[in-house]
């Protein structure tokens, strides 16, 4: 579990790099589930909205499993 755990902090660390960032962009901008939450939440669907929103949930993500991780170590 904590292997998996790290493995998906680097993971979504990665969209922290803007290369990366920039290359999904590219990858999935014409897919509609792309746009979804920006639609949503009528957000305007620019490339600096995707790459924020992207960078946003990467956060949450990192967040909730160095969580799951601080919650293996310290369970009873």
């Amino acid at each position: 579990m904590i292997l998996f755990s790290l493995l998906v902090i680097f993971l979504f660390s990665m969209n922290f790099n803007k290369k990366w960032a920039d290359k999904n962009y590219e990858k999935f901008k014409n897919h509609n589930s792309s746009w979804v939450w920006l639609r949503r939440f009528k957000i305007e669907e620019t490339k600096d909205n995707y790459i924020k929103f992207q960078k946003g949930l990467s956060l949450f993500v990192i967040s909730v499993m160095t969580i799951a991780i601080i919650l293996i170590f310290f369970r009873k």
